[in-house]
């Protein structure tokens, strides 16, 4: 089927515009298909144990049973010399936090 499309193609320049319009209209709703899938509970991943390395400022979620049931720990990154901040929160707390970007 491609062979025969290429073959008609080869001859003219109006394909080659039509395969460019067909990239440009491609690539915006493949995006759009991948926000409408995403969930916004996927962009809070909870690890298994507290990571050695960590961003300063940045904030993660850990379930390594050091805080009683139903809660996690939040670690908060610290720059150097200084040590990291450390809270259990609920886990409903973590599940219903709005992102500033996808709040109206």
């Amino acid at each position: 089927m491609l062979s025969v499309i290429r073959r008609s193609c080869n001859s003219g320049s109006a394909c080659t515009s039509s395969r460019r319009a067909w990239r440009k209209a491609a690539a915006p709703a493949l995006f759009l298909a991948g926000m409408l899938t995403a969930q916004p509970a996927a962009a809070q991943k909870i690890y298994p144990n507290e990571p050695l390395m960590m961003d300063p400022y940045a904030t993660i979620y850990v379930n390594d049973g050091s805080c009683s049931a139903g809660k996690v720990l939040r670690v908060q990154g610290a720059p150097r010399n200084q040590r990291r901040k450390k809270s259990c929160v609920p886990m409903s707390d973590l599940q219903s936090t709005v992102r500033p970007a996808a709040a109206k």
